[in-house]
């Protein structure tokens, strides 16, 4: 019956057909990924090209993603989207054929890769409220994070085996095929308009800004859930040295983790679902995120491989029953002629959050330890809910429009 409920976004044929375009395209991405540093890494052997990859793809969706929220709230979201597969498939393909031995070239075009993605991102995140009624809005957000947990557990792995036997070039042309794959699937969506007008561009992004800061409900949500995010990213940094280092498990241990986390992940789409049925998206989201934050402490409190393991699994479950809700809360409370800049926006907050979360890391690990990190880190998530909580929790928004 839950299960059932969860795929019921599926019988929107709209939704339907971004859903599967989503599940082609992150596929080919996760392995994209994994190629991407393995050749930063080959051919460089210098990990300060691999951070700078991964800089100047935090640097591209933080900054660009929200210059290019206005052409998601002024253009066709369905035509935007075929345009960023389009464009990423070209890129992707640039990489085997003359880009795999120039790291700038390389880096430059993970920052194009990153830049398209959050225009992606805003798009499909903006269409969503606009595809699915109210009632399976969740249902909705939660299948696609559905997509990307399953691909972390399925297709990263899959990288891994498929760069270590045959080289990283066919990981490349896999996904430039995914991105062509899903560029067709997105065709078959309806027109997807936007509803901003047309008035000075940089005047609209201000006022995308301003729409996520002002409002009550944007700013509340997206405030909590960033500072969360500050503290509560230094697990992915500090991941593998709590494993190798506190647990004493190695790196395959690191692996065991991981994969425990984006089960717990899919396994959490079960649980969020009836708990937003029973109480409210609002409630769920506070409680799933004050939770985490005490799960968190724990594993710095108590360094014990199987303990690890099971609040691991518990962690990836409630990842799940605060970000399904959040997406829900956030898309719900922007007005419709703002909603590609918010959510542009909103995709920029989280990725300059888990920035400063991971430089966060960085700077305290080796002064007072993996164990004190994460113990205050998690402690910092759970007292930022009860805050919000003492303030009257986050207000409930009002739907804009219905789904067409």
């Amino acid at each position: 019956m839950i299960g059932a409920h969860m795929w019921s976004a599926l019988k929107h044929p709209g939704f339907r057909w971004l859903f599967t375009s989503s599940f082609v395209s992150i596929a080919g991405s996760k392995i994209h990924r994994v190629a991407l540093l393995f050749v930063a890494y080959q051919e460089t052997q210098n990990a300060l090209w691999v951070s700078l990859i991964l800089g100047s793809q935090f640097v591209a969706s933080a900054v660009l993603g929200p210059l290019l929220g206005p052409l998601v709230d002024r253009y066709d979201r369905r035509a935007l989207m075929v345009i960023a597969d389009l464009a990423r498939a070209f890129l992707v393909a640039c990489i085997p054929l003359f880009a795999m031995n120039t790291m700038p070239l390389l880096m430059l075009i993970a920052f194009c890769m990153a830049a398209l993605e959050a225009l992606h991102y805003s798009a499909s995140q903006s269409a969503i409220p606009e595809m699915v009624p109210e009632s399976s809005l969740d249902a909705a957000n939660g299948l696609m994070t559905f997509v990307v947990r399953f691909a972390d557990v399925a297709f990263v792995a899959l990288a891994g085996v498929l760069v270590a036997n045959v080289g990283p070039a066919p990981a490349f042309w896999i996904d430039a095929t995914s991105y062509l794959v899903s560029a067709a699937l997105l065709t078959l969506l309806p027109p997807l308009q936007g509803k901003g007008s047309r008035g000075n561009y940089f005047a609209s992004v201000t006022a995308g800004l301003q729409s996520l800061w002002q409002n009550p409900v944007l700013s509340r949500t997206v405030g909590t859930l960033a500072i969360a995010a500050a503290f509560g990213s230094v697990e992915a940094a500090l991941g593998i040295v709590y494993a190798v280092g506190a647990l004493k498990i190695g790196v395959q241990g690191f692996g065991v983790l991981e994969a425990l986390m984006a089960g717990g992940a899919i396994l959490g789409l079960f649980v969020t679902m009836p708990l937003i049925k029973r109480f409210s998206r609002e409630t769920v989201f506070l409680m799933g995120l004050g939770l985490w934050g005490v799960f968190m402490t724990s594993i710095g409190l108590f360094p014990h491989p199987l303990w690890a393991g099971v609040a691991m699994l518990v962690l990836g479950l409630l990842n799940t029953m605060f970000i399904v809700p959040a997406r829900s809360i956030i898309q719900l409370a922007a007005p419709s002629e703002v909603r590609g800049r918010v959510m542009a926006a909103f995709g920029a907050t989280m990725q300059s959050a888990v920035l400063m979360g991971t430089f966060l890391a960085g700077v305290l690990e080796p002064r007072i330890g993996v164990l004190a990190v994460l113990s205050l880190s998690g402690v910092a998530v759970s007292l930022t809910v009860f805050t919000v909580w003492l303030r009257g929790g986050i207000p409930h928004p009002v739907r804009q429009e219905q789904a067409g």
